[in-house]
Parts: structure tokens; C-alpha cells; sequence
């Protein structure tokens, strides 16, 4: 049993030595292959490429250009001849009211318009046979003129027209509906150009100026702006600055009052130098990343400019440069690596 037992432990400490020096002779073999082949890295390439750094808000969008359309007179609307969506041309008629209207004295106009009428022209016959003076006869004329001045009037207040061309965006009554004079009762817009006003805070003002390139997006649509006009007064509202942007919607891409995502391109290098910001190191002499060199690692001190989740590289860094993007975890200064695809 004694043996037994015995020839057991003799196993058990051959197995764990056994395994101790199988590891150690792998490891051995690892840091063998890294200081033989060169430790494994993937570089990038050095290439000039556009750096944009923008700002985003939040804004609504509405058309640069936008009309009401009023009533005249209180009453009954008795037509709507359009829906919203419908484009209509400048003085289209959008709403009528009824002729028997009290407020628009229609029937009353039209009547001292046919008597005026009818009362020139029988003066005017008149004259012509030497009946009446040339006096008569102007001051007929004059009171014609005035009566149909006034039918014209009674006429156009029955009618409520667009008061520019575009898309009636809203419209407020439907027929038989009672309004009152002064109503709004439709909204003209022209919808190939959209509006937006955004409020900046003192630190930000003087990244913006007038002419910088903007960008609107609505779910999936964008539509391409620029700033129109910056602020040159903080509102004590707001206790910020307003900046406004102009953006072309000539698809009609955007609807009027939608609520978009608003970015500004505050600053753009086309020709940049850009390097990720995780494979930018930095110790007490500055920031630096690893480039190779004849396949050894070198750290690269860098001077860094703008930030926008990446880095424009300012100095320290040239175009055809390979720069270590992964496995810098393992890399120090002269150590051989090699370059995987």
C-alpha cells in the first residue's frame, strides 16, 4: 500500500513539473518569435484628408418666406376652394364669403354702381345734344367712378386671396364656418427655402460668421445651408447669441415646422493631417504616437490643433508616415514589430 501511495506522489510531481516546464519553454517561445520576427502591429499610412469640426443644435425649421391670409369682413364663409398642400399663385381666390354678406355690403354696392352707371350714360347722352353743361355731365362721371370704386371694394372683401405665390402650409375654417373680421384663415408659404435661428453661448461666438456651412437633417433628409446672419448683441432672454441660417429645401424635402438637427461646420482643413485620438499617447514631454522605421517602433512627438473626436496634427508628422493604430499595448521605443495586413 506503501509503495502504491508512493509511486502515486512520484506521478503527481512529475505531471506538475511537467506542465511548469512546458509553459515556461512556450513562453520562452512567444517572447522568442516577438524578438526574432518583430512584435505584431497594423499601421496606417499617412494621407491628406478634409478635417471638419461642427457643432450641433437642435432648431425648427420654417419657410424663409411666409404670408397670412386675413378676412375683411366678419360672416359666413360659403367657399374653400383649397386644402393644405395646394400651391397657389400670387391674388388666387382662396375663400369666399356669400354676396348677401351684411358686413360686405355687396348687394347695396352693386346697386349704386348700376344707378351711377345708368345715370352717366343717359347724362352723357344728354350732352351730346347740348341738353346739359360739360359740369353735369363731370360731376356724373364723378359719382360713377366713386360707385364703382366702391363695388369693387364690396367685391374684393368677399374674396380672400393668397397674398404671395407658394403652399398653403395651414388653413384655419371650413365652409359655413363664422369668422370674424381680421381672421387668419390661411397660410402662404414658399417652401423652397427653410429658416432657422439657434442660440449660441459666448465661447462659441467666435467660431461663427456669416457664409459658414451648415447642414439640416430631419429623420433621413438633409438639406445644405449656410449661416445668414450672426448675432451681434448677446439677448439678455436668452443670455446668448442668435444666428440665424438660411437652407435650400427646393425638393421640398422638409416640411415647415419640423423640429431638425442643425449642424455647422465652425472650422474645415481640406489638406489635414488627422490621426484617431486612441492612438495618440502623451507623457510628461507631450503627446506622441509610434510610427515605424525600418521595422522598428519610434515615438513621435506630435503638436496637435483642432479636436473632433480625432486629431488635426499641426507638426511632428509628414504624409507616406505609417502610424501604429493596434498593438500599442505591446510596442515601446526600438522594439522590432511586424507590420500584419
Amino acid at each position: 500500500m506503501r509503495v502504491r501511495n508512493f509511486i502515486l506522489f512520484i506521478l503527481i510531481l512529475l505531471i506538475i513539473f511537467g506542465c511548469g516546464k512546458k509553459q515556461e519553454m512556450e513562453s520562452k517561445n512567444l517572447e522568442q518569435i516577438y524578438k526574432e520576427e518583430g512584435i505584431p502591429v497594423k499601421v496606417k499610412e499617412i494621407v491628406l484628408e478634409e478635417f471638419i469640426k461642427e457643432l450641433s443644435f437642435n432648431a425648427t425649421l420654417t419657410s424663409l418666406k411666409q404670408a397670412n391670409a386675413s378676412a375683411m369682413i366678419g360672416g359666413r364663409i360659403e367657399k374653400v376652394h383649397v386644402k393644405v398642400g395646394d400651391y397657389v399663385e400670387k391674388n388666387q381666390v382662396l375663400i369666399e364669403f356669400p354676396e348677401d354678406a351684411p358686413a360686405g355690403q355687396f348687394v347695396q354696392a352693386k346697386s349704386a354702381f348700376e344707378l351711377a352707371q345708368a345715370t352717366h350714360e343717359r347724362l352723357k347722352n344728354l350732352y351730346e345734344l347740348g341738353g346739359i353743361s360739360k359740369q353735369e355731365l363731370d360731376g356724373a362721371e364723378t359719382q360713377f367712378k366713386v360707385a364703382e370704386a366702391n363695388w369693387d371694394a364690396s367685391q374684393q372683401m368677399l374674396k380672400v386671396r393668397a397674398p404671395i405665390k407658394g403652399y398653403v402650409t395651414n388653413l384655419t375654417v371650413q365652409e359655413t364656418n363664422g369668422v370674424e373680421a381680421e381672421t387668419v384663415l390661411a397660410t402662404i408659404s414658399q417652401t423652397d427655402k427653410m429658416k432657422a435661428k439657434i442660440w449660441i453661448t459666448e465661447n462659441e461666438i467666435s467660431a461663427f460668421k456669416n457664409g459658414l456651412d451648415a447642414t439640416a437633417t430631419w429623420i433621413d433628409v438633409t438639406i445644405k445651408g449656410k449661416v445668414s446672419q450672426v448675432g451681434l448683441a448677446m439677448d439678455t432672454n436668452y443670455n446668448a447669441f442668435g444666428v440665424d441660417l438660411v437652407f435650400d429645401n427646393s425638393g421640398n424635402l422638409i416640411k415647415s415646422g419640423i423640429l431638425g438637427e442643425i449642424k455647422i461646420q465652425t472650422y474645415n482643413n481640406p489638406n489635414a493631417i488627422v490621426v484617431e485620438r486612441k492612438n495618440v499617447k502623451s507623457d510628461e514631454n507631450g503627446d506622441y504616437v509610434y510610427v515605424v522605421e525600418s521595422d522598428t517602433a519610434k515615438k513621435r512627438y506630435i503638436e496637435t490643433g483642432k479636436e473632433n473626436g480625432n486629431f488635426e496634427i499641426i507638426s511632428g508628422l509628414k504624409t507616406g508616415d505609417r502610424v501604429i493604430v493596434e498593438g500599442l499595448n505591446l510596442v515601446s521605443e526600438g522594439v522590432k514589430v511586424k507590420i500584419m495586413k
